[in-house]
């Protein structure tokens, strides 16, 4: 075919090719968009992988719920949201005796500034260091532990205080908590808070303060690192589980609170479940059946929420499974509503 011929036929069947080009977008476009209207409308896919088999509500030691409230969401959405249609479940690892528990306990009541470490008493699971200003209980089951100083009868120990700086009170907590073997690998050591307090010897009392410079005493806090985006909350809302409280003293940074109630979860063992709407779990809030984690004024039953959010239940006590709950924020205010259908 001579080059003459060859722009003949472009010229008479180009517009026709390129005709056919255009339909053909149109038409992969059209369907593409007809897939993601349908998609949307039934709802994203979810994955479920129920491996613990029917899951029930954890039995979660809080008298106080939600039953006497009003509640109005105020969010930047202006609605409940649903934060995914599904989320993991992670099982607890089970606890049991640890051999060899003596050594490791003493040595912790050592850590502590325990004398004698050779004299406690067991009762259950539990052993218990005591003497006039301190007393430890620790966990043989786990080595969770709590850990109190009666700083109100150490005359000495607030007379020069330091200000208790936030990365200083971090460090020395963490330094303490690895000192006793109980700095867990799951601790996101970048996403603590801190808590400021100010002692007055005279009178014999603690108060909290909002900044450090006024303070005389520091609470480190630290939670598990997020599950897939998911946070994690506790009884002791906005404070976690596991923490480290220090007076700061012009010796050094003194503990006086130490507790570390942790449970270790497994990384085989993950299930799939799905979750309920976030209108249904507002429902169930205002039904009364969400539990009160914070409530700043309990006189105040008209609670506005401005925060709703999808996180897991630290529990205070060993529960089989990690479990997600929907979160509400108001003013002053928390509750949770368990989050699997």
């Amino acid at each position: 075919m001579s080059l003459t011929q060859l722009i003949k036929y472009i010229k008479k069947f180009g517009p026709l090719a390129l005709l056919g080009v255009i339909i053909f977008f149109i038409l992969f476009y059209s369907i593409r968009v007809a897939l993601i209207l349908n998609k949307n409308r039934q709802g994203e896919n979810i994955v479920l992988n129920p491996v613990f088999g029917k899951l029930t509500k954890p039995e979660i030691p809080i008298s106080t719920t939600s039953a006497g409230f009003k509640f109005q969401i105020d969010t930047i959405e202006g609605k409940p949201v649903t934060a995914t249609k599904s989320a993991n479940v992670y099982s607890l690892l089970p606890t049991s005796t640890k051999f060899g528990y003596r050594d490791r306990i003493s040595k912790m009541a050592k850590q502590l500034g325990f004398v004698d470490t050779n004299t406690y008493s067991l009762i259950g699971d539990t052993t218990t260091f005591k003497n006039e200003n301190q007393s430890l209980d620790i966990k043989i089951s786990n080595f969770n532990f709590k850990y109190l100083y009666q700083y109100e009868k150490d005359a000495d120990l607030f007379i020069r205080s330091i200000i208790p700086t936030a990365q200083e009170s971090v460090n020395n907590s963490i330094s303490l908590l690895q000192s006793l073997d109980r700095f867990s690998d799951e601790f996101d050591s970048a996403n603590t808070t801190s808590s400021y307090f100010y002692f007055n010897s005279e009178k014999k009392i603690t108060v909290p303060v909002a900044r450090n410079i006024d303070a005389n005493i520091v609470e480190v806090n630290f939670f598990r690192k997020n599950l897939e985006d998911i946070p994690t909350v506790s009884t002791r809302f906005p404070n976690s589980n596991n923490f480290v409280r220090l007076a700061s003293s012009s010796k050094e940074f003194v503990p006086i609170e130490v507790q570390v109630n942790f449970f270790e979860r497994s990384i085989d063992k993950v299930g799939a479940y799905p979750l309920v709407s976030g209108d249904v779990a507002f429902e169930s809030l205002k039904k009364g059946e969400g539990i009160v984690l914070l409530n700043s004024n309990p006189d105040n039953k008209n609670i506005i929420i401005k925060k709703m959010y999808l996180a897991y239940f630290e529990p205070d006590a060993y529960m089989e499974y990690l479990q997600p709950y929907y979160v509400f924020e108001g003013d002053g205010f928390a509750a949770i509503v368990y989050a699997l259908i």
